[in-house]
């Protein structure tokens, strides 16, 4: 099965987006192959620009914040389904993910520190050619000098201020995924309809599909109704409707 993910507003957008480029920094790292840190300080320098928003830190205080008040509350009323969180494990998860995200400063523009030589690097990697021995012997001579480990230990000290973000919308996300109201549903002619109550908010919807159809959703959405158009590419890797009954696992998540 294949999920996909669609956010209702630029709030899980952005919650997704940083469990995505976090995902991203992990598998490169795990690379083997040569000239695997060329991809490692693109990603990095990505994650950097994503959470160094002075507001960033603020919206996920108050989110877990207004998260443990909710599980908190849930103590109090009958134990939990088999298939939802259990409150009693989740409380610890965001009081650690708090702690952790108020003891950080990371400021607009964070510059690790003034750590000049991550500084060059960004500024030459973002320039005609990129990162080229001809205009960095600096950084040639770190990558020949460095062991795979070495390296390795350099990224993840570099990275280490900026996991908290991470932790953070991990939790988050934990929750909006296990707050939701899946069914099957059958698309006909590749195309389903759904009504959705205009007196809630939601904010994510999730599909899940067999991997063997090889096709991918499209949405639109109102506070009224949500819009499934399922789509393939030719041959020419052109997007061609799907005209074709299926069956698909549809589920709508609010936090």
């Amino acid at each position: 099965m294949i999920i996909f993910e669609f956010p209702l507003n630029e709030r899980i957008r952005r919650l997704l987006r940083i469990e995505e480029i976090y995902q991203k920094f992990e598998h490169q790292l795990k690379n083997t192959h040569d000239y695997f840190e060329f991809g490692c300080f693109n990603t990095l320098f990505e994650i950097v620009q994503l959470v160094s928003r002075s507001d960033l830190k603020i919206d996920f205080l108050q989110e877990l914040e207004r998260q443990e008040k909710k599980q908190s509350a849930l103590l109090d009323h009958q134990a939990s389904k088999e298939d939802q969180l259990n409150p009693k494990e989740i409380i610890p998860m965001i009081q650690v993910a708090r702690k952790k995200l108020e003891n950080i400063d990371v400021k607009p523009g964070f510059n690790f520190n003034n750590n000049l030589f991550l500084e060059e690097v960004k500024k030459r990697i973002s320039s005609p050619g990129g990162l080229l021995d001809v205009d960095f012997p600096n950084f040639r001579n770190w990558a020949i000098h460095k062991t795979r480990k070495s390296k390795l230990d350099d990224f993840k000290s570099w990275a280490q201020p900026l996991m908290v973000f991470k932790d953070a919308a991990s939790v988050i996300l934990l929750i909006l995924r296990n707050q939701c109201h899946a069914e099957s549903i059958k698309a006909k002619e590749g195309k389903h309809q759904q009504t959705i109550d205009p007196l809630k908010t939601f904010d994510l919807i999730r599909l899940e599909l067999e991997k063997t159809l090889n096709i991918y959703p499209e949405i639109s959405a109102n506070k009224y109704t949500i819009n499934v158009f399922f789509n393939q590419l030719n041959e020419e890797l052109k997007k061609e409707p799907v005209k074709l009954n299926l069956e698909f696992k549809y589920s709508i998540c609010w936090l």
